[in-house]
């Protein structure tokens, strides 16, 4: 385990099951992870879609329930496993603040990102505090770190977030 990490970004293919299933595999390594970004990768080789039930089945994950407050996913297509994967996230996260769903360009109009999800909007999230965004990408160069220089950058707080002011 590795409790002094706060600010920890994956990226995942969700469509692939041994990325998927990773997730919560290194999710419990980082118990105290109170910052989480998620880069949905994209994918040719999907090897199926995961729903609700494959998530319940990973088991509890500690940092999802008890110490993730922002949680932020990048490159958001609206495939049937990422919304499955954000549907077991909202009901899980006991602290969660604020979640942000950055959408993938792929996109052509806010209605049909709204249409993907829709169904989020209407559950019960675990967290009552707690607020969805769903956004467009502020940065035009796309979502994680670009360049050596901002990647070492040590004052930006946070240094995968490229929405709102830093």
């Amino acid at each position: 385990m590795v409790p002094s990490v706060t600010i920890l970004a994956l990226e995942v293919r969700f469509g692939v099951r041994n990325d998927a299933k990773m997730i919560s595999s290194v999710l419990r390594c980082f118990p105290d992870v109170e910052t989480l970004h998620i880069k949905s990768g994209d994918t040719d080789q999907s090897t199926g879609k995961h729903n609700l039930k494959f998530w319940h089945e990973s088991g509890t994950i500690e940092c999802i329930r008890s110490s993730i407050k922002l949680v932020v996913l990048h490159d958001f297509r609206g495939d049937r496993s990422e919304l499955a994967f954000l549907r077991y996230f909202f009901e899980s996260a006991l602290v969660l603040k604020e979640a942000v769903i950055l959408v993938a360009a792929s996109f052509t109009s806010m209605e049909e990102v709204d249409s993907k999800v829709a169904s989020l909007r209407t559950m019960k999230l675990a967290s009552e505090a707690s607020s969805v965004l769903v956004t467009s990408c502020s940065n035009p160069e796309g979502g994680f770190i670009r360049s050596i220089k901002r990647g070492s950058d040590f004052s930006l707080r946070d240094l995968f977030a490229n929405y709102g002011s830093q």
